[in-house]
């Protein structure tokens, strides 16, 4: 790090995110103003102002990349994974890894985008629904296979599973007692468990 509170080779608007992505994540979007960010950075609060917009703009920026990496890994982690049951378990995993590797942003991403202006919000609502669409299709695929009971109700158990991911910043520890693969597969253990046939 220098002495402005960025390292060498972070330029003034990566370490205003990576600032913000701190402090949103642990104070909270409304208890964090501008000077807090400009205080850690080392920069006077007027210049963050040639850098970013606004405290919104950081948000959606956070929330938008967040996002995106959840996509992305969600993506890639289908992959050559055959069977509904082998995709949905690679899905949850996922999700776990990009938790361990960000707890603070996901709490963002997940929780604080209501905090967002009505037009940013319908943005943030249709890539999480792109996010939700690949667990939707992994989980029709699996009633339509057999796999999972056939009077399952897809988008309430979709909601169900990402609501129990999503809190996971709260316990998930990613140096904790268990490695985050033992943690995953537990994980999917009890959320899929209710899927199968009954």
């Amino acid at each position: 790090m220098n002495g402005n509170g960025t390292s060498e080779l972070e330029g003034p608007r990566e370490a205003i995110i990576r600032v913000a992505t701190g402090l949103f994540g642990e104070r909270g979007f409304p208890a964090t103003s501008m000077r807090d960010i400009a205080r850690e950075v080392g920069i006077l609060a007027g210049s963050l102002y040639a850098h970013i917009d606004g405290k919104e703009t950081l948000l959606l920026e956070i929330i938008e990349t967040g996002i995106a990496e959840y996509i992305d890994e969600a993506v890639a982690a289908l992959t050559g994974k055959n069977g509904s049951e082998e995709r949905l378990r690679a899905l949850i995993r996922a999700h776990l890894d990009v938790v361990a590797r960000g707890p603070r942003t996901t709490k963002i991403v997940f929780h604080q985008w209501r905090y967002l202006s009505e037009d940013h919000r319908a943005l943030v609502r249709h890539r999480r629904d792109e996010y939700e669409e690949l667990f939707v299709q992994v989980v029709q695929a699996g009633v339509d296979e057999g796999i999972f009971a056939a009077d399952l109700d897809v988008p309430t158990v979709v909601r169900s599973i990402l609501g129990a991911l999503n809190w996971t910043p709260e316990w998930l520890r990613a140096d904790g007692a268990d490695p985050i693969d033992v943690v995953a597969q537990r994980l999917a253990d009890t959320l899929i468990l209710g899927l199968c046939h009954r």
